[in-house]
């Protein structure tokens, strides 16, 4: 008995020595930790970054349509141009979406221009959002609202991605998406809801609708999201959704089968109205499927591609 007292007083006497324990509100639950994948801020509340994101966008547009291309171009924007003023088809796989986004903006009420020029000024709208958009993605991602914006303004003004904002091209627009799927794969990393995941195939599938080189992106974007939600996304409800939106984002393709046939405008590519030649025109059958350049016969693309290098003249 008298080992406890003398235990209870040398405990009561270490008691007063510690500082006493926080008190805890009464109906408020401990912090948690929050789980890896949210440690980053949410791009919807990240207010700076959206008006930095869109100063960026404004700024680079007045660039762009500064030094803009007041008329036709070479390369492809020849037929471009007429296939958007005539919404024709062009060249495989069609590029359906940049045709009629491009045949909407020559018919914008603009005093004073051409029709070149209205065209011409899509791909500087494509280009400025692009930029905007990948500085909102990349400073909500880092949690620096400067980084994104010195990350859009190199993209915006690096010499290849001005030249091809200036002009009647699709690369610009294709840009745009590309930097679409790259914000909903981070809003998706931020809270992986199936609405997200969503949003995220729906970006892939109008990419694919304007460039075949998106999937580039989109494959990657795809694979990861799957796998990183695949809680909540692999189950057969998600994934009708899922491929839903993306089939959604392909949409602009009827375009091609709705605008193929005898009543095609004069100039168009191929015969699309038919099944055949709607797969043959869309997976570039003609082209090569998965060849990048016009090479000649026997020639890869790869050895095209090194013959310009060593000798640009002769290319």
């Amino acid at each position: 008995q008298s080992r406890g007292t003398v235990g209870r007083g040398v405990a009561s006497q270490l008691a007063c020595c510690l500082p006493p324990a926080p008190r805890r509100r009464a109906g408020r639950a401990p912090p948690r930790r929050s789980a890896p994948h949210q440690a980053r801020a949410d791009p919807d509340t990240m207010d700076l970054d959206l008006l930095l994101s869109t100063a960026l966008s404004a700024v680079t547009l007045a660039a762009y349509v500064h030094t803009l291309c007041p008329g036709t171009p070479g390369g492809d924007a020849g037929e471009l141009l007429q296939v958007a003023l005539e919404l024709g088809i062009a060249h495989p796989p069609g590029y359906p979406l940049w045709t009629m986004m491009a045949h909407g903006f020559s018919r914008l009420p603009l005093r004073n221009t051409t029709a070149a020029w209205r065209v011409n000024l899509s791909s500087a709208v494509y280009g400025a959002l692009a930029a905007g958009t990948l500085s909102l993605g990349v400073g909500s991602w880092s949690g620096s609202p400067w980084a994104g914006v010195a990350a859009g303004g190199a993209f915006a003004f690096s010499p290849l991605v001005w030249e091809y904002s200036v002009q009647c091209e699709v690369f610009a627009l294709n840009n745009l998406l590309c930097a679409a799927m790259l914000l909903a794969l981070l809003r998706f990393d931020a809270r992986r809801t199936v609405g997200r995941a969503g949003a995220g195939a729906f970006a892939v599938g109008l990419a694919l609708s304007n460039q075949h080189t998106a999937v580039f992106f989109g494959a990657p974007f795809a694979l990861w999201a799957l796998l990183a939600g695949r809680t909540a996304l692999l189950r057969p409800a998600p994934l009708l959704l899922l491929a839903a939106a993306g089939l959604a984002g392909l949409s602009p393709y009827l375009y091609l089968v709705a605008r193929g046939g005898e009543s095609a405008a004069w100039g168009s590519w191929g015969e699309t109205s038919t099944v055949r030649g709607f797969l043959t025109h869309v997976l570039r059958l003609e082209y090569g499927t998965f060849r990048l350049a016009n090479t000649p016969a026997g020639e890869s693309t790869y050895e095209a591609a090194n013959t310009h290098t060593r000798h640009p003249t002769s290319a």
